[in-house]
């Protein structure tokens, strides 16, 4: 019970601090909240990539499983989440968001200090790079999903092309590959602008939650998609990591941190690219309020792996 406690105190009370003044400025300013999601996408996370790669002390081998596991783990969430949409019929935007918030989970500003928390240090690392990997799939393979909703494959694959994370990503896997460390005012740099990436979406919900209809918006695809992040994610990636055959640390860390609430990211990516943004921030809603029942369960169960 302390450290549940503990958990809601020191991670979840800044979040919805972050959403709750998010919202407050939307009700009060209106602000056009695609500024702030060009802002985030193509300033803010590129400097994020960029310092944590190059900054990273991680080993090749422990690189490689998180890759891996991340590869396999997306794949198995968005054909789960392709299949369900199909079967039961959603429409195209409906579609795109439930395959958003399946696939990515809330890895960074939620999942990080949770990891420091219950696996310490170590959990951390291994956090980190999860995370660095995820902004960039979000960033490529989100920018396809939710722009195919409002342009055609070929747009979107251009779309995807102009992005600047994939070329800051690229850089920051060679410093990595290479370990060239960036000069300390350099990196201190990318540091203090990356650093206010968290900060930034967390605001970006806030906003969107003000403007999303709570009322029409309880509809049938919201609740399956909730279900997927849920229950369908913490399931598909124990598979992952069975059919791996990670084991100890690595595995109980990835474990917990792709079984998050969902990701954040995807209210900017359908606020700028088109989608369901408020089904989108709605889903983002529901699961962070309801991780902090069952994300303990998840803990519980990692540390058997």
């Amino acid at each position: 019970m302390q450290s549940y406690i503990s958990i809601f105190g020191s991670v979840s009370v800044p979040i919805l601090m972050a959403c709750l003044l998010g919202y407050l400025f939307q009700a009060f300013r209106s602000p056009d909240t695609k500024i702030l999601a060009d802002l985030s996408l193509f300033v803010l996370s590129p400097c994020l990539i960029v310092g944590s790669f190059a900054g990273s002390s991680l080993g090749s081998s422990s690189f490689g499983h998180i890759a891996l596991f991340t590869a396999l783990q997306t794949a198995l969430c968005w054909a789960a989440s392709l299949a369900a949409g199909k079967a039961l019929r959603f429409d195209r935007s409906s579609l795109r968001s439930m395959e958003m918030t399946t696939i990515f989970a809330n890895s960074n500003n939620y999942g990080l200090p949770l990891l420091l928390l219950a696996f310490g240090t170590e959990g951390f690392a291994i956090g980190v790079t999860n995370v660095v990997l995820h902004i960039v799939l979000v960033n490529t393979l989100g920018l396809y999903i939710s722009s195919r909703s409002s342009f055609s494959p070929r747009q979107a694959a251009v779309a995807m092309a102009r992005n600047p994370l994939i070329y800051a990503a690229a850089a920051g896997l060679l410093l990595y590959a290479l370990r060239i460390p960036l000069p300390g005012s350099l990196a201190d740099g990318f540091r203090l602008i990356g650093g206010a990436y968290a900060a930034v979406v967390l605001l970006i919900l806030g906003m969107q939650l003000r403007k999303a209809n709570w009322r029409s918006g309880m509809r049938r695809e919201l609740w399956i998609a909730v279900a997927m992040r849920i229950a369908g994610v913490p399931l598909l990636s124990w598979l992952a990591i069975s059919l791996l055959g990670l084991r100890g640390l690595e595995a109980s860390v990835l474990f917990v941190q792709s079984s998050m609430p969902s990701a954040i990211n995807s209210v900017v990516m359908m606020e700028k690219y088109g989608g369901d943004p408020e089904m989108t921030a709605l889903n983002v809603a529901i699961t962070t309020v309801a991780s902090f029942l069952y994300l303990p369960l998840i803990i519980h169960w990692a540390h058997g792996f």
